[in-house]
């Protein structure tokens, strides 16, 4: 039986390896001291917006503190933060086997490249995360949005993404993974304003404002994009540059033609915003940053996403959240 094992576990890894060890997969979880503590005491509950739940005892949770038990696995699926990528990419060197196979369940589109360039001879691909995690306390994460994981093809993952299905973990492959980073990059462009407004995700997207302030921050991605011949692909059903420009409709319309909206549940918050309440630095330089970055290389200004940056570093150094209002944040783009 192939042995997977979540490399970075905190929200997003401890549902995705919770999910596989429910369904009967070997799954060794490598991460903090104090997670590894809490979930030694409590083991695991993963629940999601549809009211779905599995339970793990203590006792069938494998969660290990040092990166040495990656020698054990077959798949490591990487969910360390951005700026850690390089970091993982020694230990992987370091402790992995040559027929590991090495998959990025991380933000921002750099990151396989990254572990690429820092690994020896592990088959590395890239993937694609849809959905909020969000760490409830006491080994509970609750998956608040739709989506499937997507998965680069390569011939090392095929079998792989079949396996992960199968032990009902939804995920589907891809042989356009640049296309589809991109696109999710251009969804995540809400992560900082969830952060901004200090509301829970759907709460903050009911309101207007936010929306159009997103909407702007897409519109700046796609112009970069477009300089860069890079085609994003769609995260969801809609097209990235109808979803920024529908973002500005009232709510009654919106949710009819957006219905995922509706699936969003009161627990949702975005990634950015847990790692403001524990401390953690942001992945705002590999999230809006990246836009920024393109921008600069095709000389096209990106004044909506750089102000949105300065914001998000200067709520982390304060440690804490302006709490705008939408209008507050709307009126602070011009």
């Amino acid at each position: 039986m192939t042995t997977y094992a979540i490399f970075g576990a905190g929200s997003i890894g401890c549902y995705v390896g919770g999910k596989l060890a429910s369904g009967g997969r070997n799954v060794i979880f490598v991460g903090r001291e104090k997670l590894a503590s809490t979930v030694g005491k409590n083991g695991l509950v993963l629940t999601d917006y549809e009211k779905s739940q599995d339970i793990l005892a203590a006792d069938k949770v494998r969660f290990e503190t040092s990166p040495k038990a990656l020698a054990e696995a077959d798949v490591i699926l990487v969910c360390v933060k951005s700026m850690a990528s390089a970091e993982a990419a020694a230990e992987i060197a370091n402790y992995a086997k040559p027929e590991a196979v090495i998959i990025s369940l991380q933000n921002g589109v750099s990151n396989a490249d990254t572990l690429k360039a820092g690994v020896r001879e592990q088959a590395v691909a890239g993937g694609m995360v849809p959905y909020n995690v969000v760490n409830l306390g006491d080994g509970r994460f609750h998956k608040g949005t739709p989506g499937d994981l997507i998965v680069e093809l390569l011939p090392e993952t095929a079998s792989i993404i079949v396996d992960m299905a199968e032990a009902g973990l939804a995920t589907q492959a891809t042989d356009n993974i640049k296309g589809v980073l991109w696109g999710k990059l251009l969804i995540n462009l809400n992560n900082a304003l969830n952060l901004l407004s200090d509301q829970p995700l759907k709460q903050e997207l009911l309101d207007v404002n936010f929306r159009r302030v997103w909407g702007l921050c897409i519109k700046e991605g796609l112009a970069v994009l477009q300089a860069a011949n890079i085609k994003p692909v769609k995260s969801g059903p809609l097209d990235p540059a109808f979803f920024a420009r529908i973002l500005s409709l009232p709510n009654f319309i919106l949710m009819r033609i957006a219905p995922a909206f509706n699936k969003i549940d009161d627990n949702a918050r975005s990634s950015m915003w847990e790692d403001l309440q524990a401390g953690r630095a942001p992945e705002i330089d590999y999230i809006n940053g990246a836009i920024v970055a393109l921008g600069q290389e095709f000389n096209i200004p990106t004044p909506v996403n750089d102000k949105i940056i300065r914001m998000v570093k200067e709520a982390f150094e304060q440690q804490k959240s302006p709490a705008f209002s939408g209008k507050e944040l709307l009126d602070k783009m011009h």
